[in-house]
């Protein structure tokens, strides 16, 4: 033993009356916002957002308060290490719950859960140790919803972060708590986004620190070493078997409580329904985790550094706690506050700043007098082994290979610049999540942002319709529930022997089939979706028609919010296409649009009795809408058009090289042959077969690589925000690849066979063509458009170049002069895909015109777009190299 280990002892029985005497001189009550480290938020006051970048934090300890009122120690434990509640002044508001008997540290079979009901397999119980039973804590506010059992089935879960708690969390989050400000406004609370008039939101307590039992209760390093399937097990056990909820709509936290976030959707897949990590990290170890277990082991070094660590092999507790391994305390979160910050900000604090977060063994007069003074501050506040067992914790989990198997939504919550949990590494992990979405935020403050993530992503599309797909936001004007709707799915591995469309892919309402003809007596099976939840004999009926390599499952979220305003809607995919696609593989692989209009009469008109209906399209299917208009005008009551083709007329052969290609000559519509010889020189359809995963990923938004293989930004794509729907679309894409072999090579075939249908009714020499006859339509319009189009014009196929000057304005002067001028919109931010990148705001126009004729569409980008041409011409097509349409992707 060392001998300075006596000296210790001896040190504090002759102190002196300037040694600290008690943790209460420096237990602090603070909403301890440390996200693995120091977050800095205010308990003792609340303050009002700083508005310069530099006073957001202007220290990690500094924003700590360190003024706050001291924690007292429960009445329970009067001799406790560590206090049970990081904010003292909500003690009271906490409650605890024992499980007897919870085995931890053992294994978790997440294909047995029955195994680990009482806690992982092999696990340790702490009576086994002459302990108490493990316990956790929370605090429960909110209006519970019940089933016919009465159990509760409204219940939001709030995770505790590295070193906070539920009282932590509550201070920032709960209206009225002082770290509100700090959070960018509260989000728990009466009408909040959290709502506790409709929600049961529950705060809980993590394992092994605060209320929750923990090494420092008495055992030190005889505690299990737990994990955090142990953190999530106990606390769904003080859910399910004490406070009676049977489900959970989402599950949410920041840092490592957005660790425990994914564990809730692998774990319970039945018993949640949502999962949202804000800046938490799938791995820790291993691959695509080495710099978050870095951010940790240097932490648990510092601990192991101290002496007293050293000297008494972490069993101190025999000593009063101001001769515990507190400088180690300290040196741990010197660390952590100092790496948290995006480096410029740090620079930009100052050294009396700075400072606070200093760690010195022994008191530097080169410092200046603030070094290290909340440090001391948190030592007496914590204890090493406890931050030791939490730091083994945080660097030794990896999720990466169970993402694939996540069954709830989920939504991936990241800061951009954040130098522990590596915003790449989460992006990446969504993309590995069945219809897993990602977003982020860049803040001065980096990691330690992630409490304010809510209010800094108000805005933001991908969160906005995440929250309302999970019913978290509710609609206001909603008039019937769609009971039929289904959260859509894609089998990312799916059996090459079934059918993808039809037995890999879960669409957002029940799929019908019937078989009709079209006018050339071809016989077709459509697949389709029709709903309606109103009582009305004749209601409003709006029909859906996809765009080019989409199906009509992509636009479920624009059909369930008709649905539930009251309108019939009907969405049919194409011959060929979507679910429309296997029964027709025996086919020949060609239609023209004209057939797919007569195959849509027969089956709207004929089949379901729909004598009148509003018609909406995107892209291919805003073409098809608009000759449907033309051919069957008495089935028309009016269109709305997002992004459509057909505003732009083509030559009908395309030069390559020495050859005149025929690709838009309608006369080889039927025969395979010719068309083949005419678009095989351009290899399009082996372009789409060769497709890699990464390849689709990137383009899809908007990406492309570099000679390195960087991934760098591209002119063309399809989403901007990543929004459910267009993750549907993504993972359908990618897993075809491995699907069924015959319907993926239907696909790719279409894929390019549907530019032709684009262009061969749309011939410059056609005196016919549906561009000429346009003026004819007579029902009122509605145009659509993204200012960042990427697809219109065809830039490739005909020189045009302007979106404005050569597609919109010549059509509203057109059509005006015909006396039918549309109501035209251009949303900001936003490219081909407007009905994914902002979902909500473009269900509200499609609806608002229907019902009123009206939308919001004289705004500032508008009028800048149209009057003064500002809105961007078409990118740059790589065909000028290639001699290749290949921008042509509508």
């Amino acid at each position: 033993m060392n001998p300075n280990r006596r000296s210790y002892r001896q040190c504090w029985n002759a102190r002196s009356s300037g040694v600290p005497t008690a943790i209460s001189a420096f237990a602090l009550g603070l909403a301890l916002n440390l996200v693995l480290g120091l977050a800095p938020q205010a308990v003792g006051t609340a303050h009002a957002e700083p508005s310069s970048p530099a006073a957001v934090a202007p220290s990690a300890a500094e924003a700590l308060a360190a003024e706050a009122p001291a924690a007292a120690a429960p009445a329970s434990a009067p001799t406790a290490i560590t206090e049970r509640s990081a904010v003292a002044d909500l003690d009271a508001l906490k409650q605890t719950y024992e499980v007897p008997n919870f085995r931890i540290g053992g294994h978790y079979d997440l294909d047995n859960p029955e195994v680990w009901a009482e806690g992982g397999s092999g696990g340790t119980t702490l009576e086994s140790l002459g302990a108490a039973p493990a316990r956790t804590a929370y605090i429960a506010v909110g209006t519970p919803e019940r089933n016919a059992e009465g159990e509760i089935i409204n219940a939001i879960v709030i995770n505790s972060f590295f070193s906070g708690d539920a009282t932590s969390m509550y201070s920032n989050w709960y209206a009225g708590g002082a770290g509100n400000a700090f959070s960018g406004g509260a989000l728990v609370g009466p009408g909040l986004l959290f709502d506790t008039d409709r929600f049961y939101v529950i705060f809980v307590d993590a394992l092994g620190l605060w209320g929750a039992s923990k090494p420092s209760d008495g055992l030190g390093r005889q505690f299990p070493l737990y994990n955090y399937y142990d953190m999530v097990h106990l606390n769904y056990r003080l859910l399910r078997d004490h406070l009676g909820v049977s489900q959970v709509l989402l599950s949410t936290g920041v840092s490592m409580g957005g660790t425990q976030a994914y564990y809730w959707g692998l774990m319970y897949p039945d018993f949640v329904q949502a999962v949202m990590p804000i800046g938490g990290a799938s791995a820790t170890d291993g691959e695509g985790g080495a710099v978050a277990a870095w951010t940790f082991q240097l932490a648990k070094a510092a601990l192991e550094s101290d002496p007293v660590w050293i000297d008494t092999n972490a069993d101190y507790y025999d000593l009063p706690k101001a001769l515990h391994p507190n400088k180690g305390v300290e040196f741990h979160w010197s660390n952590l506050a100092l790496t948290g910050f995006d480096l410029a900000h740090s620079q930009s604090l100052g050294w009396e700043q700075v400072s606070k977060e200093v760690f010195t063994w022994t008191p530097d007069p080169r410092l200046g007098a603030n070094a290290g003074r909340r440090l001391q501050q948190l030592a007496a506040q914590f204890d090493a082994v406890d931050l030791w067992y939490r730091d083994t914790v945080g660097e030794s989990h990896n999720l990466d290979a169970l993402l694939p198997q996540m069954q709830p939504r989920t939504l991936v919550v990241h800061v951009e610049n954040d130098q522990w949990l590596l915003a790449g590494e989460a992006e990446a992990a969504a993309e590995q999540i069945p219809g897993g979405l990602y977003t982020d935020f860049a803040s001065p403050i980096a990691h330690y942002a992630v409490f304010k993530a809510p209010n800094a992503l108000a805005q933001d599309q991908t969160f906005n319709a995440f929250l309302r797909s999970t019913g978290i936001t509710a609609d206001q004007d909603v008039v019937c529930e769609a009971s039929n709707y289904r959260r859509p799915r894609v089998n990312r591995s799916p059996d090459p022997e079934k059918s993808f469309w039809l037995d890999e892919m879960v669409m957002p309402f029940p799929v019908k089939f019937a078989r009709v003809k079209d006018q050339r007596g071809v016989d077709w099976e459509i697949g389709y979706m029709d709903e309606y939840c109103g009582d009305e004999k004749n209601p409003p009926t709006l029909v859906i028609v996809h765009g080019k390599g989409a199906f009509g499952g992509h636009y479920g979220h624009l059909m369930r919010y008709a649905v539930e305003r009251g309108f019939r809607v009907i969405v049919p995919d194409m011959p060929l296409a979507g679910v429309s696609g296997p029964g027709n593989l025996d086919q020949l692989q060609a239609r023209t649009l004209d057939d797919v209009r007569d195959a849509f009469h027969a089956l709207i008109v004929g089949e379901l009795g729909v004598k009148n209906a509003w018609y909406y399209g995107h892209s291919l299917g805003g073409q098809t809408v608009l000759g449907y208009a033309l051919r069957y005008p008495e089935a028309v009551q009016g269109l709305i058009l997002e992004g459509p083709a057909g505003l732009e007329e083509y030559p009908t052969h395309f030069q390559l090289g020495d050859q005149s290609l025929p690709i838009c000559d309608i006369d080889i519509a039927y025969d395979l042959d010719q068309w083949h010889a005419a678009y095989d020189p351009l290899g399009l359809v082996q372009v789409e077969l060769d497709r890699t995963p990464e390849g689709i990923r990137d383009f899809f938004y908007f990406r492309t690589r570099d000679a390195a293989g960087n991934a760098v930004p591209s002119p063309l794509g399809y989403f901007v925000n990543d929004t459910e729907y267009a993750r549907l679309h993504t993972d359908q894409r990618i897993a075809m690849i491995s699907g069924n072999p015959r319907e993926f090579e239907q696909w790719a075939f279409l894929f390019i066979y549907d530019l032709f249908t684009i262009c061969a009714e749309n011939a410059i020499e056609d005196e016919q063509s549906l561009y000429k006859r346009l003026p004819q339509i007579k029902v009122p319009i509605f145009l659509a458009f993204g200012a960042h189009e990427p697809f219109i014009p065809s830039t490739s196929l005909n020189g045009l170049t302007d979106l404005a000057g050569d597609i919109i304005i010549p059509f509203r002067e057109r059509m005006a002069a015909a006396g039918n001028p549309p109501t035209i919109k251009l949303y900001p931010d936003v490219g081909h895909f407007i009905h994914t990148d902002v979902p909500d705001t473009f269900a509200r126009d499609l609806v608002a015109f229907i019902q009123t004729g009206q939308v919001d569409a004289v705004t500032p980008e508008v009028i800048d777009a149209l009057i003064n041409g500002a809105a961007p011409s078409a990118a740059p097509s790589s065909a000028a190299a290639s001699d290749q349409p290949v921008g042509l992707s509508k």
